[in-house]
């Protein structure tokens, strides 16, 4: 199938906004340049303008779909998540029971293999179960886990090579051996749900963390004698930040002050969505617990901020409107989520050669279309 998309304005990986046309054909991006032939489907996007698709690489669910469920099909989720601009996702597992917890990635991974139509699935996020007592957020105490490499090669051969990133907390006994375990089959370690000092911040981040999980949310805070991890998260320049940008989980200036200290190349925009996103107001049940949501906000019966409502679409626009430059929002939500999860080379930016999961703005940065894999959502 080819469609040319005729007289936009074009945000490339290489030139940054330029005019012209855009050509797809069997779901890859064929050519860029000025008027060029005729060809197949021709879409006039006079007026708009074709940024890459976003790529969510920490989500919980949206619209009912759980991705943590033990035995789901993804499809209402997925094809919301598409409809909102996000062409590709990374379904992310909270904290679970050792065999509940093999049972959800079993079934991340059955989906990833069928391909349902929406938001391609990039691969799958473990949030736990190593994890702090002191930060887990919302999630359950009792489904924390004592570090144990047995453990955790338990659950890297359930996910068959599709596993991307596990959240640790550094300062629990047995996390920093597990850090090499995770490198060695190709997966990001990253710090998060941790009360730890800067010291032990950094000492995963010396045995080769790569990701911090959700800056500022479910971490150790920073003061001027003790740095903490986001301390540690803001100075050190291995570390690439997960940064959820809703106003709601950080100010306005807790997210200027991230992408001031790490740069837009350090930072990954996320959602931390949950199953209730999408819904609108009410009281939802996750895991037998009660959620109750109002406006952007979801919370817990105590009043603990319990995941997100607002999709990457939401974030990504937020900084736009907010004066963020979009060649900088785009790649803190596009090309660095796909360098996180190594897709670079696939997807992310637009690039002749790349899929073509495209995203189709106007000048208030209102979505009019959406391309996966070449094909109009």
């Amino acid at each position: 199938m080819t469609t040319l998309l005729r007289g936009g304005s074009i945000l490339t990986e290489k030139d940054g906004l330029i005019r012209g046309d855009l050509l797809i054909k069997d779901g890859l991006i064929a050519a860029m340049g000025e008027k060029l032939p005729l060809d197949g489907e021709v879409l006039d996007i006079t007026g708009l303008t074709v940024v890459p698709g976003l790529i969510d690489t920490h989500n919980h669910g949206c619209m009912g779909t759980e991705f943590a469920a033990e035995d789901e099909r993804f499809d209402s989720g997925l094809q919301y998540l598409a409809e909102s601009g996000i062409t590709t996702v990374v379904p992310t597992i909270r904290c679970l029971p050792h065999e509940r917890l093999l049972k959800a990635i079993g079934n991340v991974k059955r989906e990833m293999d069928r391909k349902p139509l929406g938001a391609k699935i990039g691969g799958i996020n473990m949030e736990g179960p190593f994890l702090s007592p002191n930060r887990i957020g919302s999630m359950r105490p009792e489904n924390l886990a004592k570090p144990e490499k047995g453990a955790l090669l338990e659950y890297i051969a359930a996910c068959e090579g599709a596993l991307r990133t596990i959240t640790m907390a550094p300062e629990v006994e047995g996390v920093l051996p597990l850090v090499e375990t995770v490198l060695a089959h190709g997966a990001n370690p990253s710090i998060g749900h941790t009360n730890a000092t800067y010291a032990q911040a950094k000492a995963m981040a010396d045995a080769g963390a790569t990701l911090t999980t959700h800056l500022f949310n479910a971490m150790s805070g920073f003061t001027h004698r003790e740095p903490g991890a986001v301390g540690e998260a803001l100075t050190d320049d291995r570390l690439t930040c997960e940064l959820i940008c809703d106003y709601v989980h950080n100010t306005p200036a807790a997210v200027e002050l991230a992408i001031r200290s790490k740069g837009v190349d350090k930072i990954v925009m996320i959602s931390d969505t949950g199953v209730m996103s999408g819904l609108g107001d009410g009281e939802y049940i996750v895991e037998g617990h009660r959620r109750i949501v109002k406006g952007n906000l979801c919370k817990t019966p105590e009043g603990v901020i319990a995941g997100s409502v607002c999709n990457l679409f939401y974030d990504f626009k937020n900084l736009l409107q907010h004066g963020y430059a979009l060649a900088d929002v785009s790649r803190m939500a596009s090309l660095n989520p796909a360098r996180v999860i190594g897709m670079e080379h696939l997807t992310g930016s637009i690039a002749v050669g790349k899929a073509a999961d495209l995203l189709l703005l106007d000048d208030s940065y209102d979505l009019k279309g959406v391309f996966v894999d070449g094909k109009r959502i």
